[in-house]
């Protein structure tokens, strides 16, 4: 069950596994130390205080690198969310996703930062084709790449009974929404449905690492439904 101030992030390395693995560790528990800093403002704007904590992750990985030359080229993607009493908010860099399941449905809360997701927007590129366009894992950003970073931050009015899952590209690139979705309504302990999930994508043959995590929200103290917004 989530609880106020409760923290999830997935964070899939790229630049080989050595380097990947440390650039997804590095990210993520700058993420957490960022907002542990951070204290009450998190509260106060949790989106705000994500954004600050990627940004920070990004820093972090380009000064891992600069003292370990050897690790040039790797990076991340880091997708995260803050639980409140009563909202989330998400922070995504890359393509790991964040979903929702209300009342059965599921509904994606970020959208992939990717060559084939913006030709697909562009309508240079049919969504049926995008499985076979062989630059469709290209990346318009991750942490570790530059500079400078754009974390697109979604905030969600929470509802009792909602259901989210963070997850890398390992599970939603091989499973398809739809099962994604069936496997979310079947199984009834966040624990049983991320390993039905992972389960899942390795039996569709997923050539990549398989990251969810599943999260369920309990009584809240407010409600105020609305819907996700993105900036």
């Amino acid at each position: 069950m989530t609880r106020p101030g409760m923290l999830v992030v997935v964070c899939d390395g790229m630049g080989g596994r050595p380097a990947g693995d440390v650039a997804a560790q590095v990210a993520a528990s700058t993420v957490k130390d960022e907002l542990t800093v951070a204290g009450a403002a998190v509260v106060e704007a949790p989106g705000h205080a994500l954004e600050t904590a990627v940004e920070g992750a990004n820093r972090a990985i380009l000064e891992t690198v600069r003292a370990h030359p050897e690790d040039k080229g790797m990076g991340t993607t880091c997708t995260a969310a803050v639980f409140g009493p009563d909202h989330a908010a998400f922070a995504q860099v890359g393509d790991s996703r964040a979903y929702l399941l209300r009342g059965g449905r599921l509904q994606l809360l970020t959208r992939d930062q990717t060559m084939a997701a913006e030709l697909v927007d562009a309508g240079a590129l049919r969504p049926e084709q995008v499985a076979h366009f062989p630059y469709r894992h290209v990346l318009l950003q991750a942490l570790g790449n530059s500079g400078g970073v754009q974390p697109v931050i979604t905030d969600l009015a929470l509802e009792e009974g909602d259901r989210v899952l963070l997850c890398s590209d390992g599970l939603h690139g091989p499973v398809p929404d739809d099962a994604i979705a069936a496997i979310l309504r079947a199984s009834g302990d966040p624990f049983e449905a991320t390993r039905a999930l992972v389960s899942a994508a390795l039996a569709a043959g997923g050539p990549d690492n398989v990251t969810a995590v599943v999260t369920d929200c309990g009584r809240l103290e407010t409600t105020a439904p609305r819907q996700p917004t993105a900036r």
